[in-house]
């Protein structure tokens, strides 16, 4: 395939990697790619793609070949990253959604092509088993429950195709994922970093616990400089608890309160005073124009302690929770008394229903609430917004860790006001 040169170079450099691999021409690695977008996202024209999702396609082409013919119980072929979690996206997504509207799409507007390019496949029920485009499959009719495969649409009940090899299987209408955040390195690396950790099935409601070292089973990113790790279904009961990895004269710096503020360590932290910088910084242009806005650590002292729940219409709980969070060095910059000398925290209400991102665990090992001027880590996905001429700093939380020696416990007494964190007037 002479167009391969008209390909973004990393996507050329995934298919020289695969074709390396397999022992073929780069050119019939390409028709391979090709063959597989038409029938995972019924792509027909991949040169006429936008560069971004062809990228992000290819990255997952190369992991999914790359782990054909491993055993179906042991899973993909993983690798040791040891580190925290320190965050979790408060809803899953439908990683299948973009296929599933495109073949809806080629369905609504011609139905015959849908069905003979294995798009779609057509349900009916008839002598107590289901028919897909009216051959019979092995999936017997269970009063009105629909079958794993299949999805109503308007009047009828289709299922999404998939093609591999010479025989074509139905598979989900969804393939739900939820996203947790992860300060770590492989195991034989000392490059620490913010990884973003895929999890699927029982291991998106599983209870992990942040901010203690441990030791997880990933699948790593195919291409230098992704941050993606990709995970198998049993990933929730692989993770091991310990920080016997580390030396032991290290364990003391690998405590949250040091590592998550630790800049010589890794270069996710930001200060609080620097977040409109950093974020032209670190976010992410897409290749058509949309803005991924970056995630990062930060740390500041509460000024606004909010645990009443406000409606939220983006929140999946229909609630959200808020505090503010101040500094030194931010007040210095803005001024004590403007409203830009603190930076809004959002706390999703799955937060704050599944964790206790108002408490702190004290000596005992107890949760307690703590009160204002408390100091806190917030690892949140970074946002700005126009202000009175500026742009204005906020974070959504993902995780937000109150180191116990610092924290004020609630129903002290004592100034709550943001003038105490810039010493007296003169």
């Amino acid at each position: 395939m002479s167009e391969t040169t008209n390909l973004p170079a990393d996507v050329l450099e995934r298919l020289e990697g695969y074709a390396e691999r397999m022992g073929i021409q780069v050119g019939e690695a390409a028709n391979q790619f090709k063959g597989w977008l038409a029938k995972e996202f019924s792509v027909d024209d991949m040169f006429s793609e936008d560069p971004f999702y062809l990228s992000q396609w290819s990255e997952q082409f190369v992991i999914e070949t790359r782990n054909l013919g491993g055993s179906s119980s042991s899973g993909r072929e993983t690798e040791t990253y040891v580190g925290m979690f320190v965050g979790i996206e408060d809803s899953e997504r439908d990683n299948r959604e973009s296929v599933r509207d495109r073949a809806l799409n080629v369905f609504r507007s011609n139905s015959d092509r849908a069905i003979n390019e294995n798009l779609i496949g057509v349900l009916t029920a008839k002598e107590g088993v289901w028919h897909i485009n009216g051959k019979a499959t092995n999936e017997r009719v269970d009063g009105s429950n629909l079958p794993w495969f299949g999805f109503e649409h308007g009047d009828m009940i289709l299922c999404l195709m998939n093609k591999k090899g010479d025989q074509v299987k139905p598979m989900a209408p969804t393939s739900i994922s939820r996203t947790a955040y992860f300060l770590g390195s492989p195991e034989k690396s000392n490059t620490i970093q913010l990884w973003r950790v895929s999890l699927s099935g029982k291991s998106m409601d599983a209870d992990y616990e942040k901010w203690t070292a441990c030791k997880i089973q990933v699948i790593p990113p195919s291409q230098e400089g992704r941050n993606t790790l990709y995970t198998n279904r049993n990933f929730h009961e692989t993770v091991e608890y310990t920080d016997k990895w580390l030396p032991e004269h290290l364990r003391k710096e690998f405590t949250p309160e040091r590592l998550l503020v630790n800049d010589n360590m890794h270069k996710e932290f930001a200060d609080l005073s620097e977040l409109v910088e950093i974020h032209s910084e670190r976010k992410v242009t897409t290749a058509t124009g949309n803005t991924v806005n970056p995630v990062v650590i930060t740390k500041g002292y509460v000024s606004l302690l909010n645990k009443e729940p406000m409606n939220s219409e983006y929140d999946q709980t229909g609630r959200s929770y808020r505090m503010n969070i101040t500094s030194l060095g931010l007040q210095s910059r803005k001024g004590r008394d403007s409203t830009a000398s603190s930076v809004t925290i959002w706390i999703p209400g799955r937060m704050n229903d599944e964790e206790h991102p108002f408490d702190f665990k004290n000596k005992d090992g107890e949760w307690q609430g703590y009160a204002e001027r408390t100091q806190v880590i917030v690892v949140g996905r970074l946002r700005l917004r126009p202000y009175n001429d500026e742009m204005q700093p906020s974070l959504g939380a993902l995780g937000i860790y109150v180191p116990p020696r610092t924290a004020r416990p609630a129903g002290g007494s004592g100034s709550t006001s943001t003038g105490q964190f810039g010493g007296e007037q003169q």
